[in-house]
């Protein structure tokens, strides 16, 4: 990637909002708002973050995002089996 021979310091930022951005498309495969919202979310908050603080800091907000994301994928599942029966 360029990022990194360029401005090593934002690799991180980069590839947090890469991440984000790749979870779009599985919230209108899925029908999943989870997926969705947190593509949003996550792409945008960690590149206002990755700007403004270091890399250690949008480490710690990308493991309290994948917490929280996976949290809420967990219920929206359960919900949907419980559904089903």
């Amino acid at each position: 990637m360029w990022v990194y021979p360029t401005v090593p310091d934002k690799m991180l930022m980069v590839m947090a909002v890469i991440f984000g951005a790749h979870l779009l498309p599985f919230g209108w495969l899925y029908k999943s708002k989870a997926y969705f919202v947190m593509s949003i979310v996550v792409a945008l908050s960690s590149f206002i973050v990755g700007l403004i603080f270091n890399p250690v800091i949008l480490s710690i907000v990308m493991i309290i995002f994948e917490l929280v994301f996976s949290l809420w994928l967990w219920f929206e599942n359960k919900s949907l089996y419980i559904k089903k029966d």
